[in-house]
């Protein structure tokens, strides 16, 4: 067998070496500085950021103004009504609208805005305002003939019989 022979390092070895730990060590010296304390404000583009990087803490919205799409949603209004079984006893929980009321008659209730809901988008569910578990089941909406401002909301169990019930309202105007 015949022994290796050791060689003397040829001067690019010896260079690429030396790169080679210059390098490592300028890497982990710059990981102990650079941190996030160290950087600049305003100094990274919003190009060079990962997407969902970003929460509303380090973002100031005075500054971005208002989403254009979001300007279609600033007329939402809800109603959270309380209906125990009984007759005429539905009673307003909470809502985001003053003037609003609510008239309860023939199984139905009806929602009054202060305000034309006729062309707006409307949905109702079963729930309640935290006052214990809602009743299977589900809500409907309608217009109210001869009102505008009206909407009609019946409660139904999961069967579709009328029966009284809580439930909440959102309305979604342009």
């Amino acid at each position: 067998m015949s022994k290796l022979k050791w060689t003397r390092p040829s001067p690019a070895l010896i260079v690429s070496v030396i790169a080679l730990i210059v390098a490592l060590a300028g890497t982990a010296y710059a990981a102990q500085r650079i941190n996030g304390g160290s950087i600049v404000k305003q100094s990274i583009g919003g190009g060079k950021l990962k997407k969902n990087t970003l929460t509303g803490f380090q973002i100031n919205t005075s500054k971005i103004g208002a989403v254009p799409s979001a300007k279609r949603a600033t007329n939402v209004f809800w109603v959270v009504a309380n209906n125990p079984a009984g007759a005429n006893n539905v009673t307003l929980a909470r809502t985001n609208t003053s003037g609003v009321t609510l008239q309860e008659s023939g199984g139905a209730v009806t929602v009054n805005f202060p305000f034309d809901v006729s062309g707006c988008a409307n949905v109702a569910a079963r729930n309640n305002a935290a006052t214990g578990t809602p009743g299977p089941g589900y809500a409907q909406t309608n217009g109210v003939s001869g009102s505008a401002n009206a909407l009609q909301v019946r409660t139904r169990d999961n069967t579709g019989a009328d029966v009284d019930g809580d439930f909440h309202l959102i309305v979604i105007c342009q």
